[in-house]
């Protein structure tokens, strides 16, 4: 009783300016009763030393906590550490609009509601060089994008929560899906809004990030049900890679009968440079060999965790 009605949590580790930059963006939200729990996944940068500097002078309560442990670790520890009867989620890289912490909470006026996720938005608008990274979020995609979520906390307690297995990426899926399973309902609301920073990491980073596609099978394997509600065909993430594995089915196959590579015309048809331009050629080769790094990252998290996931 007389508490923060709601706690925003921020994972972190090493971003010191970006959290800084987060943090004072939280820090003018136009909710009347907050408080922010900046969740530092042990930083080398001083991320949580500066955090609690800009803390002291603060109008709104702020914690700074020393988590160790995955990323779904620590958003799950955030749920437990906090004070209010709402949680909210953003990242070190988002930048909350003022407005949107009071748009989210207002859905759980409706007490049947126990899950929210929020409109996010590139910080910078595009157009984008290629290989550009940042979050796009303009309705409800079912996948519970843990920048921009709001969580009834104690129905969520009781939850499985957040992955706490497979790191980064797919982790909060399964955190909205079990407020789901546990009759609650999901919405979205456009209005609670938050611009996600626009970066370049470079190919490489994003042949790393394509194998991480695997672990959408350990949500598989948590909520079976997920197949029917997520997956395409119930095996595949969308038609792009089933159009993937029939090429390299086609390909295979082929040495034994020459037909199959008709497999393999649909996804040529997708990723076949249109203008014989470097550029353009270069660029469908690149997406080949990402959409390769993500069947090599789906078969791999298909056998880590018992569930066939393409």
């Amino acid at each position: 009783m007389g508490g923060p009605e709601v706690t925003v949590c921020v994972p972190v580790k090493d971003r010191r300016v970006r959290m800084l930059r987060c943090l004072d963006a939280l820090l003018a939200l136009d909710h009347p009763s907050y408080e922010v729990l900046v969740l530092d996944n042990g930083s080398a940068d001083g991320t949580a030393q500066a955090c609690r500097e800009r803390a002291a002078s603060a109008g709104v309560p702020v914690r700074v906590e020393v988590v160790p442990g995955t990323v779904g670790h620590v958003r799950n520890a955030g749920a437990r550490l906090a004070r209010g009867a709402i949680v909210a989620y953003t990242d070190s890289d988002c930048m909350p609009d003022p407005g949107w912490l009071s748009a989210g909470v207002r859905r759980f006026e409706d007490p049947s509601v126990g899950v929210v996720t929020g409109r996010t938005l590139p910080e910078v608008p595009g157009p984008y060089g290629p290989w550009h990274a940042t979050i796009e979020v303009t309705g409800q995609t079912w996948r519970f994008e843990s920048c921009n979520l709001f969580l009834r906390r104690e129905p969520f307690l009781e939850t499985e929560g957040f992955d706490e297995e497979v790191g980064h990426f797919w982790e909060d899926t399964p955190a909205g899906w079990g407020m789901v399973f546990a009759g609650w309902r999901a919405e979205y609301e456009d209005g609670a809004l938050v611009r996600h920073d626009v970066t370049y990491p470079g190919f490489a980073w994003y042949l790393r990030r394509g194998r991480k596609y695997g672990q959408a099978a350990a949500a598989i394997r948590r909520y079976p049900q997920l197949r029917r509600e997520l997956l395409w065909g119930r095996y595949f993430l969308r038609p792009r890679n089933a159009a993937v594995f029939a090429a390299v089915s086609g390909v295979v196959l082929s040495c034994v009968d020459r037909r199959a590579l008709a497999l393999a015309a649909p996804y040529a048809y997708m990723r076949l440079p249109r203008r014989p331009w470097w550029r353009v050629v270069r660029s469908s080769g690149e997406h080949v060999i990402f959409d390769l790094a993500i069947l090599s990252g789906m078969i791999e998290g298909s056998v880590r965790w018992r569930r066939l996931v393409l």
